[in-house]
């Protein structure tokens, strides 16, 4: 291997991938001492992080140009498995606390469609944005409309089938990607504003009136909602007055704040200690500093993404980095919020620190989008406005 092709590899994401490995097996290892366990996730979790490490690296020798032609493909592919995970026997797709999210296989276990699926979103809507910048390179009002119209009619059909599951938590993902990719796409900053306005006004309200007119909020949205979406609502705006609602919540904001500054392990009962409450044990085992050590290598992660995304010459490789960054963004702030009490409990996992191997091995697979931007983008030496 010659000294360019070693540069086009990116060791410091290689490097920051094997400490959460590392950091994972660990903490996972804690988790399932807990008195609820009497299984070795840590050892699945290391097998599965070979299979990801290994995914990772074929997939970054793959050109991401490549994706331009497949994106329709892929994401028919995803659209696909979630239709037949909606029409698929209990046998198959076993319906767990009222959703319906995982085909449960044998040999391969639980696998979640969407996981996959917001990875080829990602790469269809960097590629409808992409081929319509490269049409309409002057920009108008009708222009940045017409992209609107098409990113929101690829978004909605996904979108719909996990209403039905349903899965709030990966609704929410999906509004973060098409937001992160919203932002990059050359659509104009005041229509951004209006989309982004709205719900944020609505998320206001619905606070205003959760505190203020209760009785109105039970008629005309609760009602409409399922009552485990309701409960995941009560548990977080009032964790420690709905004891039943808001008890991992409750419990999770407990074993944080025990650890103090470098940790006391104290235990206890935690129910998804090792998925989707992992953070609650980082804090409790290694205290604020163990906790802070694992953010930072999350904004570390993130920055190396950022760096790749500025060095790309291809747009398009851009988009792909871009919408990779605003998923683990929201990944790690929405499953850190949910642990401390800041946001409501959605079952998200924290990436790469969880265990779950379809979480796993799709963040692996956006990982290799990343990379494979930095193997194969071309350096030019008088400008960067080649393939852009």
């Amino acid at each position: 291997m010659n000294k360019q092709t070693e540069q086009r590899y990116d060791i410091n994401i290689f490097f920051i991938l094997f400490l959460f490995s590392v950091l994972s097996c660990m903490y996972i290892y804690f988790a399932q001492q807990l008195p609820q366990y009497n299984t070795n996730f840590a050892l699945r979790q290391a097998v599965f992080f070979v299979i990801a490490f290994i995914v990772a690296f074929v997939i970054l020798h793959f050109d991401f140009e490549y994706y331009l032609h497949l994106s329709w493909i892929l994401y028919g592919v995803g659209l696909l498995l979630l239709i037949i995970l909606a029409i698929a026997p209990e046998s198959i797709a076993p319906p767990s606390k009222g959703a319906k999210r995982w085909f449960d296989l044998p040999v391969i276990g639980s696998f979640q469609p969407s996981e996959i699926m917001k990875i080829f979103m990602i790469i269809l809507l960097s590629s409808i944005i992409y081929r319509h910048n490269q049409t309409y390179v002057n920009r108008s009002f009708h222009t940045d409309m017409m992209l609107l119209g098409k990113m929101l009619a690829v978004v909605a059909p996904p979108v719909f089938l996990l209403i039905q599951q349903p899965d709030m938590g990966m609704i929410m993902l999906t509004a973060a990607i098409f937001l992160a990719l919203l932002l990059v796409s050359g659509i104009s900053y005041k229509i951004i504003a209006v989309i982004t306005g709205i719900p944020a006004i609505l998320f206001a309200l619905f606070l205003i009136a959760y505190w203020r007119f209760p009785a109105l909020l039970e008629r005309y949205v609760f009602s409409h909602m399922s009552d485990y979406q309701v409960r995941r609502f009560y548990g977080w705006l009032e964790p420690l007055k709905y004891a039943d609602e808001g008890y991992q919540t409750a419990k999770s904001i407990t074993l944080i704040g025990s650890g103090k500054l470098l940790g006391t392990d104290t235990g206890g009962y935690l129910p998804e200690a090792h998925t989707d409450f992992i953070f609650a044990i980082i804090g409790n085992v290694h205290g604020f500093a163990g906790a802070a050590f694992v953010i930072t290598l999350y904004f570390v992660f993130i920055y190396l993404i950022v760096l790749i995304a500025l060095r790309c010459h291809h747009a398009f490789g851009r988009l792909l980095c871009a919408g990779v960054i605003g998923m683990f963004s929201f990944q790690v702030f929405q499953n850190i919020g949910m642990t401390i009490g800041l946001l409501p409990v959605t079952g998200f996992t924290l990436p790469f620190i969880s265990y779950g191997g379809s979480s796993l091995v799709s963040s692996m697979i956006a990982v290799g989008i990343v990379l494979s931007v930095k193997y194969h983008s071309k350096n030019y030496m008088f400008s960067s406005s080649e393939g852009s």
